[in-house]
């Protein structure tokens, strides 16, 4: 459940519910939240979420142009199983 392209979205999902955890504890207490760090970190934040989305997006776009993608690993042809299922111990469907 939790390969590699899963795990950003794991983490993305955590860190929603966090945050959805304390906006409604400041509705439920009503507070005030407010921002005390330094003025340029949501600059630096704001360009790093930027700059990652539009690399990712570029990411997608060279590898649909070099024709069909780019190859898939664990390929499922060789019966290679991915670090995290080799570190778990998980067999072959083959060899059970």
């Amino acid at each position: 459940m939790f390969k590699g392209e899963n795990l950003i979205g794991v983490l993305l999902a955590g860190l929603c519910l966090i945050v959805a955890g304390v906006m409604i504890w400041a509705m439920a207490t009503d507070r005030e939240l407010t921002y005390n760090g330094p003025s340029w970190l949501p600059w630096i934040l704001m360009v790093v979420i930027l700059g990652g989305s539009l690399w990712g997006v570029a990411q997608r776009f060279r590898g649909r142009g070099s024709g069909g993608g780019g190859s898939q690993w664990p390929n499922p042809n060789t019966g290679q199983k991915s670090l995290l299922d080799r570190a778990r111990g998980k067999k072959d469907d083959s060899t059970s």
